[in-house]
């Protein structure tokens, strides 16, 4: 369904769309890798960043956020140079930065899945879009998901990009109604 995939041609797009976009994702791992990404996003295009998602998880040791904690001002001056990243210092500090949170938020809360889902109740939120004219940039749950995390050290994670994440991540539901690949078909 061509509206509901952003009204895009491009395979690569469609192919998130289809397979990946708005199922839910419970991985933590997975999750900080989508967090991640997203952050990278903010004012950048998702498609480019799809395209050079395979790059970010050899920079950023597959997403493993205990890794990615360890990494030193020198790894990310030397990131400068990695091929197929966005090359924003700021950018790339902040994923460190949310895998330190990461490993708080764990700590803290016993998964960083659970925390997270936590926002939902736990499943996910079925937002009844009838056509993309109704599709939603930000509410209250993003803006509070937002404030939140900041607390443990998200940077790059404002409302609009968590209101992103929780539709990619399928906390919220955002294929429009009768899309194919609508979870809750």
């Amino acid at each position: 369904m061509k509206e509901c995939a952003f009204n895009s041609n491009d395979p690569i797009y469609i192919k998130y769309h289809d397979q990946e976009w708005g199922q839910p994702l419970y991985d933590s791992q997975q999750l900080f890798e989508l967090m991640a990404l997203e952050s990278q996003h903010a004012g950048l295009s998702w498609l480019t960043i799809l395209k050079k998602r395979p790059a970010y998880r050899e920079a950023f040791h597959q997403f493993n956020p205990y890794q990615v904690a360890q990494m030193t001002e020198k790894d990310i001056d030397e990131l400068m140079e990695f091929p197929n990243i966005v090359h924003y210092k700021k950018k790339l500090e902040a994923i460190v930065s949310q895998a330190k949170g990461y490993i708080q938020i764990e700590k803290e809360h016993g998964s960083f899945s659970d925390f997270l889902w936590s926002y939902a109740d736990h499943q996910p939120i079925d937002l009844q879009y009838q056509s993309s004219k109704d599709r939603m940039t930000v509410d209250d749950r993003a803006k509070q998901m937002s404030k939140d995390l900041k607390k443990y050290g998200f940077k790059f994670m404002g409302p609009v990009t968590m209101f992103s994440f929780l539709e990619a991540a399928g906390l919220y539901d955002a294929h429009l109604i009768g899309c194919p690949y609508k979870p809750s078909n």
